[in-house]
């Protein structure tokens, strides 16, 4: 599923892009919403993903994602970064909530080499969760191929390929059957390196075209 990442700080503007693309993912840490707030988008959407990407302040993230499941988002992403407790405490609010937990670890300088890459996924697992996103910077097609592998060694991992050079591994991504991609609503700004707007995943023989070529 396509899921657009909305992140403009004006909450109508929020709104408005919530109930015209539907699926999509809430960048709170950049919306910075009021808790009422997040519990309105989400009325509008149809399925959410509720991210706060920034845990310079731990706390802050933890609040903001425990309370998203209580609000009814139907799956939050929580750094691997965060300390073991919170993570299992917010594994354990998603169980109560009946809602969706994926784990998240970003890397925006370098492909982990292998012992590294499977060592972060067996620590994820560790918690339970029911996602894997595994972002990172690529710098050539053969590294967005090793982490878009990922994906086919296990079937709930997130492959996310950042940077110009993993636009190729992102439409990939979606090409090949991955269960969450994100996209950017058109004619806005990308919220990560190499994101691509919305309109550039609907047009498949475009995508052929590019994946093939």
């Amino acid at each position: 599923m396509i899921f657009v990442s909305i992140s403009d700080p004006q909450i109508d503007k929020c709104i408005e892009l919530v109930e015209k693309y539907k699926n999509v993912e809430l960048r709170l840490d950049l919306i910075k919403p009021e808790y009422d707030d997040i519990g309105l988008m989400i009325s509008k959407a149809e399925s959410t993903i509720c991210t706060y990407r920034d845990i310079s302040d731990p706390q802050k993230a933890y609040d903001y994602t425990i309370r998203s499941l209580e609000l009814g988002a139907d799956i939050v992403d929580y750094s691997l970064d965060n300390t073991p407790d919170m993570i299992r405490q917010v594994v354990a609010a998603a169980r109560k909530n009946g809602k969706m937990v994926m784990l998240s670890y970003h890397n925006f300088e370098a492909v982990p080499d292998p012992e590294m890459r499977a060592g972060l996924i067996s620590e994820a697992e560790e918690y339970s969760p029911d996602l894997i996103k595994f972002a990172v910077v690529v710098s050539n097609e053969e590294e967005a191929e090793r982490i878009l592998e990922l994906m086919r060694q296990k079937d709930n991992v997130i492959p996310v390929t950042m940077g110009e050079t993993g636009k190729k591994g992102r439409l990939k991504a979606y090409f090949y059957g991955c269960p969450v991609v994100y996209a950017y609503p058109d004619g806005e700004k990308p919220t990560a390196p190499g994101q691509l707007p919305y309109s550039d995943y609907k047009d498949m023989d475009k995508i052929i075209g590019i994946i093939y070529r």
